[in-house]
């Protein structure tokens, strides 16, 4: 900017204009200088330093934006570090992440060529093996198809048969014996030989009548001769004993006294009798009511009953104990010999708990009786059944042993 008022300071020299380039005629001098005029009345001179005042603002105000311009340049460049270095370290986490991930694949790479060499090598043991059991299952059929194969098969239901035979003839156990016949039929079911089906059909044959014979319940019967056991260690013999010290048996005279009569609790007279009649006939009931009393108190010292074994009242309570025990060891007895098909000791042995339940024991007593049912009933019992014999499958096997002997020979 500049000011246009023209400087009227003393001295001051006037401004000549400057030449321009289409004037070429000569200046002429200026004039001389006049003299300062009076300013006029009534009028205050202008301000002198307004262009001074305005070159400062201005040149403040450049300052200022200055200063703003250089504060933010300064503030971007610390923003743009800043993000550098961000920047930086991602890429330095990511070059290490990147760096560990092809540390892995390097690794996984690795170990999938290990586990598929690995792999590669199961596969041939895999295969080896197949072939390996193709032929031996090839040699064993061929060893199957052979005499030599019928001969296993032979020892096999010979050893089987023995068995069977000997579970018959010395345990008369049936149930082992079908085991192991159902065996021995199972084994030449699946050979199916045509050679062998004599040995078979024989097999079977034997197998049926072993399945026909009746079957003694042995755990049943064993239940039946414990429940006896306990019976005759509760049941009461004809003496007082520590086991059972209360004797059932029945008196003729009563222990208890009867109930009174009906209609005898008051005297049977009219309501307008005389004292001395109401007085005797209640001195009669009182007097009966007495000899009832005295009747059943005195009764259980006298007592009838009918003892078949006149010894069985002088057993002392130690001897009482004894024959208990004696009873329990044949019960035990016979129940060993129900398991091992003894007909002969097993009804020996419950006749003689039977008599003795008959001749020692108070046969009035419900456990007595219910003692004396069950040894009836177990006697009558038969442990021992006819079991049929394996003549005809050791006789087929005999016979096919014999065969294969002659074709060995004729070869």
């Amino acid at each position: 900017m500049t000011d246009k008022t023209p400087d009227t300071t003393p001295g001051a020299k006037p401004s000549v204009p400057s030449p321009t380039p289409a004037s070429t005629a000569p200046v002429p001098p200026p004039p001389p200088p006049a003299a300062p005029a009076s300013p006029p009345a009534g009028k205050k001179p202008a301000p002198v330093r307004k262009s001074s005042s305005g070159l400062v603002f201005m040149l403040l105000i450049l300052g200022v934006l200055v200063v703003a311009m250089a504060a933010a340049l300064w503030y971007q460049r610390q923003q743009s570090e800043r993000t550098t270095r961000e920047i930086a370290a991602r890429l330095d986490t990511l070059t290490s992440q990147l760096n560990q991930a092809r540390n892995d694949a390097r690794q996984a790479i690795t170990l999938a060529q290990t586990q598929g060499s690995r792999l590669a090598g199961l596969e041939t043991a895999v295969q080896d093996a197949q072939t390996q059991f193709d032929s031996l299952e090839q040699t064993w059929q061929s060893f199957s198809d052979s005499s030599a194969g019928d001969a296993v098969l032979l020892n096999d239901v010979e050893r089987m048969l023995a068995l069977a035979s000997q579970q018959l003839r010395l345990a008369g156990n049936v149930s082992n014996a079908i085991v192991a016949m159902e065996t021995v039929q199972a084994r030449l079911a699946r050979a199916d030989r045509p050679r062998l089906a004599s040995l078979q059909q024989a097999v079977n044959g034997d197998l049926d009548r072993l399945r026909a014979v009746p079957l003694v319940d042995v755990p049943a019967v064993s239940g039946r001769i414990d429940r006896l056991i306990d019976l005759v260690g509760r049941a009461p013999l004809l003496v007082p004993d520590a086991a059972a010290p209360e004797v059932t048996s029945a008196p003729i005279s009563s222990r208890e006294p009867g109930p009174p009569v009906a209609g005898r609790s008051e005297p049977d007279i009219a309501a307008d009798a005389p004292w001395w009649q109401r007085t005797r006939a209640e001195m009669g009931l009182w007097w009966g009511q007495a000899l009832r009393t005295l009747g059943g108190e005195f009764g259980d010292l006298i007592s009838i009953q009918r003892v078949g074994n006149p010894d069985a009242l002088l057993l002392s309570p130690d001897q009482g104990a004894q024959l208990r025990g004696n009873l329990r060891m044949r019960l035990l007895t016979a129940q060993l010999s129900l398991l091992m098909r003894q007909s002969d000791v097993w009804t020996s042995e419950l006749d003689t708990v039977e008599r003795a339940l008959a001749g020692q024991f108070d046969t009035h007593s419900a456990d007595t009786q219910q003692a004396q049912r069950l040894a009836r009933e177990l006697a009558a019992t038969r442990i021992a059944v006819s079991v049929p014999d394996l003549a005809d499958s050791l006789s087929a096997l005999e016979a096919v042993r014999a065969a294969g002997n002659g074709a060995a020979r004729g070869e």
